[in-house]
């Protein structure tokens, strides 16, 4: 009997629940889950304070005394500022890199800190305090801490009550870098990009794919803009914020051409991609590298009205050294007004010494998104939330940045 002349079937229809209500209660039971996991789960180690086994740092052998060592995030000082300090006090600096703050706080768990300076994030920052790891500072021993920006000083005191530990060197904003062009001639020339739904608008986003989309790898900065954006409080620790956030991530996911941080600038300035979730240092650079390679692009930065993210780069000298004093030395160099202009002018994130602005070029000076108004930009401090919402960022952060994976091919027929 065909489908067509088989007798209907009687049967009393089920009142089906609105698509919405469905939406509500799987929203609910996935909330619901990630609260009973974040419940069991143990706190993550990259925020903890350390256990009792915990090594302890391990005094570092003698080391001549016109040398010192340097633990700094990659490339992130110039090699012409370590050649001018060794010009000026015969003290070569060794530098020590690391890629990501996982790597430092691995370092710091195995007691592996004994460089004599070391410049971390905020983030960083409180992870080495909260081990005991760095050296009060003492004020006889910085003749330039003055010329730190107090009210800058003030905003950094998130991370190490009183600034006892550290001072800031250095700041920027997480924001949209662009190719003004290419944006343009995919979003037109009235294009409102002063907001984050040029990013996270699923419309906009889809016009972008074809030039490309990159995001830096973080979702130490994807969770607080995202946040933003939903006028939701940047730290906040509710499961059902961290669940909205992770979902207009997933929205655009199918739009972005590479998660990525290491190669933000390269491909910026190579017009690999036409816009990055980035900060204000990548896309300076980017800028200048296509300026240095000949090439047309109008590269440009933009700070979204709803608000940002503010990070920044902090000096610290760990309690376990070499050569202590050779490193206050170094610390104390960096915060000369035109040494600090000497690395904005560099990698283009502000400094927070005073009288630094004399050296600094004009073109950084006049941008309002290099250099802004950190009340009227509505820019928050990044700082790190409860370990458990941490946990639950960098789970979902690890499905959205993860690749779909093609579909397998259907094998070819055997020959017969």
């Amino acid at each position: 009997m065909s489908e067509r002349e088989k007798p209907p079937i009687s049967y009393k229809p089920r009142r089906r629940l609105r698509s919405w209500t469905l939406a509500l209660i799987l929203s609910l039971v996935l909330i619901a889950g990630w609260a009973a996991f974040l419940a069991m789960a143990p706190a993550p180690d990259i925020l903890s304070p350390p256990t009792a086994a915990t090594p302890a740092p391990v005094a570092a052998a003698p080391a001549p005394g016109n040398q010192m060592r340097l633990l700094a995030w990659r490339n992130a000082i110039d090699a012409d500022v370590l050649s001018g300090f060794a010009s000026d006090t015969g003290i070569k600096v060794i530098v020590d890199g690391y890629d990501t703050p996982e790597q430092l706080l691995a370092l710091a768990d195995g007691g592996d800190i004994t460089q004599d300076v070391v410049l971390v994030s905020g983030i960083g920052l409180k992870a080495l305090v909260d081990r005991d790891l760095l050296r009060p500072f003492d004020s006889s021993d910085l003749v330039n801490a003055r010329n730190v920006d107090p009210a800058l000083t003030a905003r950094a005191s998130v991370y190490d009550a009183g600034n006892a530990h550290a001072l800031p060197l250095l700041w920027g904003t997480v924001g949209l870098g662009y190719d003004a062009a290419k944006i343009a001639e995919r979003l037109g020339t009235d294009a409102a990009l002063d907001s984050w739904a040029a990013l996270f608008d699923p419309a906009n986003a889809a016009k972008l794919k074809d030039c490309g989309i990159q995001v830096i790898d973080s979702p130490t900065a994807a969770f607080p803009v995202a946040l933003t954006y939903l006028k939701l409080p940047a730290d906040s620790p509710k499961v059902e914020d961290t669940d909205a956030a992770a979902r207009l991530w997933e929205g655009i996911k199918s739009s972005v051409k590479t998660f990525s941080t290491n190669d933000v600038v390269d491909n910026l300035a190579a017009g690999q991609v036409c816009m990055a979730l980035a900060t204000s240092g990548d896309v300076y650079q980017a800028r200048a590298k296509a300026r240095a390679a000949g090439l047309a692009s109008d590269i440009r930065y933009v700070l979204p009205k709803e608000g940002t993210v503010v990070q920044y780069t902090l000096l610290g000298v760990p309690r376990v050294a070499a050569n202590t004093a050779n490193g206050v030395r170094f610390v104390d160099y960096l915060l000369r007004p035109e040494v600090a202009a000497r690395l904005t002018n560099a990698r283009g994130f502000a400094n927070t010494v005073q009288g630094a602005a004399l050296y600094i070029k004009p073109e950084i000076k006049s941008d309002a998104g290099l250099m802004p108004d950190l009340a009227a930009a509505q820019a928050t401090d990044e700082v790190a939330p409860a370990p458990t919402t941490t946990a639950l960022r960098n789970r979902f952060w690890q499905l959205i940045n993860t690749p779909a994976t093609a579909p397998a091919e259907p094998a070819a027929p055997a020959a017969k």
